[in-house]
């Protein structure tokens, strides 16, 4: 399932991601009226099939009554409610352990690194700057992942293990 979420729903992008969903996000369109914005959200739906995610009940209308195409109203606040309420629209069965497939950031797929290229990344210069041991921080995780489309380097760590923490309950069905 391929989602395109409007510009009010950027974090509830970032967790689909995170899940392993491939989520676009209107936040990456620069440059468009909200008219054209709209408008560009309906045609990139129906050209590669994406359900539509917003917030706009006249986005939402036009998507489904006049274009036909997957949408959903997301009238949730929290996150966590919002990938519940995408969960139980879909069907969707999130992973109790998701893999890193996709990045948060751009949605690019993630691929796995070399220590080489981990050492040359931007993350770790600004490590190395707040003074953490490198070459500790490097063997405290088992693997680290580039994103192929902004190079933005990723790994399990606490940040991971508290998202899929709270995302938990959701795989469960809850």
């Amino acid at each position: 399932m391929k989602f395109l979420a409007d510009r009010m729903l950027g974090r509830l992008s970032s967790w689909l991601r995170i899940l392993g969903y491939d989520t676009l996000s209107a936040n990456s369109f620069a440059g468009l009226s909200n008219a054209a914005e709209d408008t560009f959200m309906l045609q990139l739906s129906g050209s590669e099939e994406r359900a539509l995610l917003t917030k706009d009940i006249q986005l939402h209308t036009r998507a489904r009554q006049k274009c036909g195409i997957p949408s959903l109203l997301v009238r949730e606040g929290d996150v966590l409610c919002q990938l519940n309420q995408v969960r139980q629209q879909y069907g969707l069965v999130f992973p109790k352990e998701p893999e890193p497939v996709r990045c948060s950031v751009c949605n690019g797929t993630l691929e796995l690194v070399s220590t080489e290229d981990i050492l040359r990344s931007h993350e770790i210069n600004k490590l190395r700057t707040k003074g953490v041991d490198i070459e500790k921080f490097i063997h405290s995780y088992a693997h680290f992942y580039k994103c192929s489309q902004c190079s933005k380097i990723f790994w399990n760590g606490q940040h991971w293990r508290n998202m899929v923490n709270k995302t938990r309950h959701l795989s469960e069905g809850h």
